[in-house]
């Protein structure tokens, strides 16, 4: 392994040498012609011998990136595209067309082996921490080594601060990312940070992570309309043991509102097992009896929940493009979000780590209208497969 990290440092970079020329995407970009791709086209599409190997989390865990990477499969062979997903996260759970790559010798592995094949490496990564860019540096020598360079997708909304935090990171970040065919950001801030380390607006893309045609909800977990029954307004929110994702604020900002709504619930999801954590805080805060925990669940209960609540949260103190919040506007449930990134239209913004602002708005967007599923304008952004034949599908990707 010592010798591969070594060759992918070194041959990812070129020595952060001059840059490549910027080829057109296997992915990005309608026809040879440049003519928009149609639904009516798609028969070509079934013809395509195009072959997409998405490396990145798949579930369980239910994160963002392994959320998309899931959809992002189902959706391309629906289209006729041959598509694997090689799994990085922590789950390994097996699942048709997903291998488990759980360490870096099989990852190694793997990658060397579909690429050999002929198959577009699309590369899904946080971007926020040392072990995404060592990835990132294995699929962009990947695709150099067997000329058919990668596509990176970065989802966090900490790569501003990381790249921002040395140049020496940022000179790393343009050496690699410059063999890519195309990167993809999922919101315009980390689209900046990236043009700030001096990579040609040519090659990034911006594009939030989320794919409305494979919005599948399903039945609320157990126990969900006994909580929904007794909590009147019952409100949403995905947490997570990391801090950034507000869990705190959000219980501030439920005290405050139980003053005038003796009523109000909290039911909260996020990975792993019900966490320690929230009950604790909980009790810290006062409104212990008000959070309903439910720990981990599949995505399609996790969407039942969220549809059937008055309003969902989402309080964090760093976001890429929250594929949540772009779900409860599609579902129909009010959205209330810090505004600590771009958010869909019909988010109601509060100032991110200020509680009383969020109880504020989350009064104020109860007393409006739900929005209406379909009633929001939505953006299209095609994500094309050029190769053996045209691409014949138009991607939505939500309201930007």
């Amino acid at each position: 392994m010592g010798i591969f990290f070594t060759f992918t440092v070194w041959f990812s970079t070129d020595g952060g040498g001059r840059l490549p020329r910027l080829d057109r995407s296997p992915y990005f970009l309608a026809g040879r012609n440049g003519r928009k791709q149609t639904v009516e086209r798609r028969p070509a599409m079934r013809e395509s011998k195009i072959k997409v190997l998405l490396v990145g989390d798949y579930p369980p865990p239910t994160g963002g990136i392994a959320i998309h990477v899931q959809q992002l499969q189902r959706f391309l062979l629906n289209a006729g595209v041959r598509c694997k997903v090689l799994d990085i996260g922590e789950g390994g759970v097996p699942a048709p067309g997903v291998l488990a790559a759980r360490t870096r010798v099989r990852y190694a592995f793997r990658l060397l082996q579909f690429a050999a094949r002929g198959w577009q490496v699309h590369l899904h990564v946080p971007g926020d921490n040392p072990t995404s860019w060592w990835i990132v540096a294995s699929a962009v020598a990947t695709g150099r080594l067997f000329g058919r360079p990668a596509l990176v997708t970065f989802h966090s909304g900490l790569v501003p601060r990381f790249l921002g935090q040395s140049p020496g990171r940022r000179r790393f970040a343009r050496a690699l990312l410059a063999h890519c065919s195309r990167v993809i950001a999922v919101s315009e801030e980390i689209g900046i940070a990236l043009r700030e380390a001096d990579l040609p607006a040519p090659l990034i893309a911006v594009h939030p992570a989320f794919l409305g045609s494979q919005l599948q909800p399903g039945l609320p977990p157990k126990n969900f309309a006994t909580v929904r029954a007794s909590c009147r307004p019952l409100l949403a929110m995905a947490d997570h043991p990391s801090s950034i994702y507000g869990r705190r604020d959000a219980f501030r900002a439920l005290r405050l509102l139980a003053r005038d709504l003796p009523g109000i619930g909290l039911a909260t999801f996020g990975p792993g097992h019900r966490s320690e954590g929230v009950e604790s805080d909980a009790l810290a805060e006062g409104v212990r009896a008000r959070v309903h925990d439910f720990g981990e669940l599949d995505h399609s209960s996790t969407l039942g929940l969220i549809s059937r609540c008055d309003a969902f949260l989402r309080p964090t103190s760093a976001d890429g493009d929250s594929l949540s919040v772009r779900e409860a506007l599609s579902l129909g449930t009010r959205c209330v979000a810090s505004d600590v990134s771009v958010r869909p239209p019909g988010t109601v913004l509060f100032r991110a780590a200020d509680c009383q602002d969020l109880a504020e708005k989350i009064a104020h967007a109860l007393k409006q209208p739900s929005p209406l599923v379909g009633t929001v304008a939505w953006s299209s952004r095609r994500l094309g497969l050029a190769g053996a034949g045209p691409v014949s599908e138009t991607l939505q990707l939500g309201p930007h």
